[in-house]
């Protein structure tokens, strides 16, 4: 069993991990206000549990969140160390992602896994390089190849144009119209395969982008425009509605920033 180290109290440390179908985010956070994700995620309390509220419901509180597509909600972490685990909707991994972890498509859900949350302890803690922490997601969602994502070939012709190109702002008649589909059918078919509607699943890709780019060049106007967003407003604005805080809350400070890109 991993023991930690004897740390002061709840060492800030923040860090984001990026690769082409997942992210992982460690840091330090208080109340993240009302938002919702294009893709599923799974929120740790590192070394506390944090306070959850879905829609307008009670806070409840948990050590772990498998939190769905689309579910309006509120964080509160309390001044807690948290991790972020994201999977994209269109990869093999989202499948691993759900059969490794209690799932449903409508609801959150709240549950304690204790070797989960060792496990993310010893991560956070140890700061393995970014290799180790590769191997380490490989293992927990345990991607043993046995399982292949098959989406309509329309829809993944659609989607390889986006995600080659996330910046650009292709619109739905357009990509209906390089697949051969009306613009209804094609936005029909999209959530269909995706689950998420075609404009917040190019919202996603884009604020990512954003990301990327703000780490290299630390100006906010640059990366929205270069992701295709109208500016860094309407950058700052999507992101808030996305994961509940200013970009710069997040991005500022962080110490350890790692972006693998499609091969």
């Amino acid at each position: 069993m991993y023991k930690p180290a004897m740390l002061s109290l709840y060492p800030s440390h923040t860090r984001l991990f990026i690769w082409p179908t997942r992210l992982l985010y460690f840091g330090l956070s208080q109340y993240l206000a009302a938002h919702s994700y294009a893709t599923a995620a799974l929120h740790i309390g590192v070394y506390q549990p944090f306070k959850i509220k879905i829609g307008n419901g009670n806070w409840q509180s948990c050590r772990c969140a498998f939190i769905p597509t689309g579910i309006k909600h509120e964080l509160d972490f309390g001044r807690g160390i948290h991790a972020k685990l994201f999977i994209e909707r269109d990869s093999a991994d989202f499948l691993y992602f759900k059969r490794r972890f209690p799932y449903a498509e409508k609801s959150i859900t709240l549950f304690q896994d204790a070797d989960l949350l060792e496990k993310f302890l010893w991560l956070y803690e140890e700061n393995p390089d970014k290799k180790q922490i590769e191997q380490f997601l490989d293992q927990l969602l345990i991607c043993d190849e046995s399982l292949d994502l098959k989406l309509d070939m329309r829809v993944q012709s659609a989607l390889d144009l986006i995600c080659n190109a996330p910046e650009r702002n292709f619109s739905s008649d357009y990509l209906a119209a390089h697949i051969a589909l009306s613009e209804s059918r094609f936005l029909h078919l999209f959530k269909e395969n995706i689950h998420v509607p075609y404009r917040r699943f190019r919202t996603w890709k884009r604020l990512f982008l954003a990301v990327e780019h703000l780490n290299r060049s630390d100006n906010m106007t640059y990366a929205a425009l270069e992701a295709g967003f109208c500016d860094a407003s309407h950058f700052s604005h999507c992101f808030r509605d996305t994961f509940g805080v200013n970009p710069g809350f997040v991005l500022k400070g962080i110490e350890r920033f790692e972006v693998k890109s499609n091969p």
